[in-house]
C-alpha cells in the first residue's frame, strides 16, 4: 500500500468512520429509557439488600439530628415544561454523581456483601455514561436564557440536599450509625430516578 493516500480516499475513510460510530452510538441510546430503568433497579436492589428498612434504635438520635426533608421535595418537575426531558436527564445525571461522590468517602464502616459495594458503583457509572452518550443535557454559552437557569437550579437543589448527606458523614466520622442513616435516606432517591427515567424518551438521536 502507498504511505500517502489521496485526498479524496482520506475523506471516504473518515466518512465511513463517522457512520460507523455514528450507528454504533444510536443502536446503544434505543431503548435508552428501558436501559436506564434496568439499571436503576438493579442499583436500588443492591442497595436495598445491604442496607435495614429500618433506622437502628441506637441511632434514632442521630436520625434526628439530621432532620432531611423529603427526597421526593429536593426537586420538583413542571410536567408541562417545554425543557422537561432536558431537566429529567440534568436531575438524574446529577444524582446518581453525587450518589457515587458519597459511596467514594470513607466507608470502613460499611457492611457490604462480597464485591456488591464495587458493582454498585461500576453500576452508577454505566448509568452515567449512558446519559453522556445518549445526548447530554449541558449548559449552553447564554447562561441567562431560560433553559440553561432551569438546568442550574436542579443541579444546585441536588448539590445541596447531597452536600447535607456528606456534611453529616464527616461530621460524625463515618459512623456505622451516620452511614446506615445517609443510605437509608439515599433509596428514595432511585425511586426518584426512576420517576425521572419516565421524562426520558426511549430513543436519542445523537449529534455529531
Amino acid at each position: 500500500f502507498s504511505s500517502k493516500l489521496d485526498l479524496p480516499v482520506c475523506c471516504l475513510y473518515i466518512c465511513v468512520g463517522i457512520i460507523f460510530l455514528g450507528d454504533i452510538s444510536c443502536q446503544n441510546c434505543n431503548q435508552l429509557q428501558r436501559k436506564l430503568r434496568k439499571a436503576n433497579e438493579v442499583n436500588f436492589n443492591l442497595l436495598s439488600s445491604n442496607i435495614r428498612s429500618t433506622i437502628p434504635l441506637q441511632c434514632i438520635r442521630d436520625f434526628i439530628e439530621l432532620s432531611l426533608e423529603d427526597t421526593e421535595k429536593i426537586i420538583m418537575i413542571d410536567m408541562n415544561d417545554e425543557c422537561q426531558v432536558d431537566i429529567a436527564k440534568t436531575a438524574v445525571k446529577e444524582i446518581l454523581q453525587q450518589i457515587d461522590l458519597i459511596f467514594r468517602q470513607n466507608h470502613t464502616e460499611l457492611v457490604w456483601h462480597g464485591g456488591s459495594l464495587r458493582d454498585f458503583r461500576i453500576g452508577l457509572d454505566q448509568q452515567i455514561k449512558m446519559l453522556e452518550t445518549c445526548g447530554d443535557a449541558e449548559l449552553e454559552q447564554d447562561i441567562t436564557s431560560s433553559r440553561n437557569w432551569k438546568l442550574q437550579l436542579t443541579r444546585l437543589r441536588i448539590k445541596r440536599y447531597f452536600q447535607r448527606l456528606s456534611d453529616f458523614l464527616r461530621n460524625k466520622k463515618y459512623s456505622w450509625c451516620a452511614w446506615e442513616i445517609v443510605q437509608i435516606q439515599i433509596k428514595p432517591c432511585f425511586q426518584l430516578i426512576n420517576h425521572y427515567i419516565q421524562r426520558i424518551p426511549s430513543k436519542v438521536t445523537v449529534d455529531f
